[in-house]
């Protein structure tokens, strides 16, 4: 289920399944949906096939699975990206206030080529002048032993893709000012969050290795000047709760709004194991007084020159010790932060923090009568500010009050 309640358009929520993509009002009232299922016509080849959706009742042979779903504000539109079942890319353009309505669509690989994988994707911008800016889908992709598929020769592990015609080469297009517009990595790389504030881009992701403990990396981008600029402005650092830095994995992840500093909280399976977990804070406010490009685990000019081992940074405080923690969202509530977390046994709970990082004891706010699982993404209703969207594995939302003591849940569950 991939969901995007903190929409642009804060009145309208948009989840995705397996079958049928929905659109609803913040308190999850149903507005409109729409079948994923279609068939595949024409095309001497699988990229030349084109996919029409067709109705409950008519035979399909096609089903278009949604890796990506992003409201795009200043476009009028929402994209949709994903596979269908021939493994091509494809992607549509939609109308936000109508979704059965597709403005354009086009075959072409945007998102993993795995229907499941440890991988992001998010809207970002790039200022190219002064007053100038261009909006680009990154996508930050898991690789395994290949990405190749029918309809693509693969992609690389981070991907800067057109969001308009207007742009070189047009929509989707990775394309740019040259030929630069990917950035490569270590095998198996694990990507869990992505955001950018102002024009810094943070990327988070685990480095698991057969020989070694696994790493967390967090890469900064620059958003200036263009795709091929922004890439090889990488810069990195290794986050680490133990003193080794090493063998703890990230499970979760929320920027805390406000700063600077910036302030970034994540659940951390501690000796990779789900049942021992820590929600841990961090200071993640970029570095960039280093050379740019020499990252050991990230290139974007893969050159054989000596790499430069990436800094550490430390945890400012261990907020929690929790059994099984799944997902958090952090928000501020004046000199207050509040983090809402999510749990494998179907809990939300709810824990405030002070300037000092000193916390209150924890509340629970919801617990799911048949321990289904919190998706590690949840949203905060941004029209009340007083709900929290929570995605239930497999195909459950639940929309929970944020005061008091397990007050109130409104329950809407796809298929």
């Amino acid at each position: 289920m991939d969901t995007s309640a903190n929409s642009p358009w804060p009145t309208t929520v948009y989840i995705a399944t397996q079958e049928k993509l929905y659109q609803l009002s913040h308190d999850l009232i149903l507005v409109r949906s729409v079948t994923q299922r279609g068939i595949l016509t024409g095309g001497a080849s699988p990229f030349d096939e084109q996919f029409h959706r067709v109705s409950e009742t008519d035979k399909r042979n096609a089903t278009f699975s949604v890796n990506i779903l992003l409201p795009f504000v200043e476009n009028g539109t929402v994209i949709s990206c994903g596979l269908t079942d021939n493994e091509c890319g494809y992607c549509e353009l939609l109308d936000p206030k109508n979704i059965s309505n597709v403005l354009y669509r086009e075959h072409i690989l945007v998102e993993p080529p795995w229907s499941r994988s440890e991988s992001v994707g998010f809207l970002v911008n790039v200022e190219k002048t002064v007053g100038q800016t261009e909006t680009y889908i990154l996508t930050a992709i898991q690789q395994g032993e290949s990405t190749k598929t029918n309809c693509s020769p693969g992609s690389d592990a981070v991907n800067l893709h057109n969001t308009n015609d207007k742009q070189t080469e047009g929509i989707f297009s990775l394309s740019g000012e040259s030929t630069i517009s990917r950035l490569t990595s270590k095998p198996n790389v694990e990507f869990v969050d992505g955001f950018q504030i102002n024009s810094i881009i943070y990327l988070f992701s685990n480095l698991p290795s057969k020989d070694k403990p696994n790493k967390v990396r967090l890469i900064w981008l620059e958003g200036k000047t263009g795709k091929s600029y922004t890439l090889r402005s990488l810069r990195g650092a290794t986050l680490s709760i133990s003193d080794g830095g090493e063998g703890s994995r990230l499970v979760a992840s929320s920027v805390i709004p406000g700063g600077p500093p910036v302030l970034w909280s994540g659940v951390f399976s501690v000796d990779g194991a789900q049942a021992n977990t820590e929600l841990v804070l961090f200071d993640i406010s970029p570095d960039l007084t280093g050379d740019t490009d020499k990252d050991p685990d990230f290139c974007s000019t893969c050159t054989d020159k000596p790499k430069l081992t990436p800094k550490t940074l430390k945890p400012k405080k261990v907020l929690l010790r929790q059994s099984n923690m799944t997902s958090v969202l952090a928000v501020r509530q004046k000199a207050w932060m509040v983090f809402f977390i999510g749990t494998g046994d179907g809990q939300l709970i709810k824990l405030v923090v002070d300037k000092n990082y000193h916390t209150v004891c924890p509340r629970v706010l919801y617990r799911a009568n048949d321990d289904r699982q919190v998706f590690p993404k949840m949203h905060l209703d941004q029209v009340d500010r007083k709900h929290v969207y929570v995605p239930l594995l497999p195909n459950q939302m639940e929309r929970v009050q944020t005061r008091g003591f397990m007050l109130y849940h409104n329950i809407s569950t796809v298929a």
